[in-house]
C-alpha cells in the first residue's frame, strides 16, 4: 500500500509539473516543448497520443448551464461523447471503467481535459438546465 501510495503521489507531482510548464509555453505564446510532450509522453504512453489528436481536434468543452453548473464534455476519437465532472477526475468511457488501477489513473479523455485547461483551448458551450441534469444523471449512473 505505501509503495501505490509512493507511485501516485510522485506521478500526480510530476504531471501538475508538467501541466504548468505547459500553461506557462502557451500564456506566453511559445510552442510546447519537445522536451515536455517527450515527459508527457513517458508518463503516458498509450494515452498522450491519443489526448493530442483530441486536442487538435477541440475535442473538449465546458459545458455551463445557466445556474453555473459546469460539466467537461470531451469527444472519443469515434465522435462519442464523454463527461468529466468539473471539479473530478472520472470520466464516463469504457478506458476508464474497465483499465483503471494504481499504475494507470487517466484516460486520454481526463488527459486531453487537463491539457486543453493549461493550453487555454476549452471550448466553451451554454447548455439549458434541463441538459445538465441529464449529463449529471449520466454521471451519477456511471459511478454506481
Amino acid at each position: 500500500m505505501a509503495e501505490e501510495f509512493q507511485y501516485s503521489r510522485w506521478l500526480n507531482i510530476a504531471v501538475r509539473e508538467i501541466f504548468t510548464e505547459i500553461e506557462k509555453c502557451c500564456s506566453n505564446k511559445k510552442e510546447v516543448t519537445e522536451g515536455l510532450l517527450a515527459s508527457l509522453h513517458t508518463l503516458f504512453p498509450l494515452q498522450s497520443v491519443t489526448a493530442l489528436d483530441l486536442i487538435d481536434h477541440r475535442s473538449v468543452s465546458l459545458l455551463t448551464s445557466p445556474s453555473g453548473r459546469k460539466i467537461y464534455s470531451c469527444l472519443g476519437s469515434l465522435g462519442t461523447p464523454y463527461l468529466i465532472p468539473y471539479t473530478g477526475f472520472t470520466c464516463t468511457c469504457p478506458s476508464y471503467r474497465h483499465n483503471l488501477n494504481s499504475e494507470n489513473l487517466w484516460c486520454p479523455h481526463l488527459l486531453a481535459v487537463q491539457l486543453s485547461i493549461a493550453m487555454d483551448i476549452v471550448q466553451q458551450k451554454q447548455v439549458t438546465e434541463d441538459v445538465m441534469k441529464t449529463l449529471l444523471s449520466e454521471l451519477v449512473m456511471f459511478d454506481d
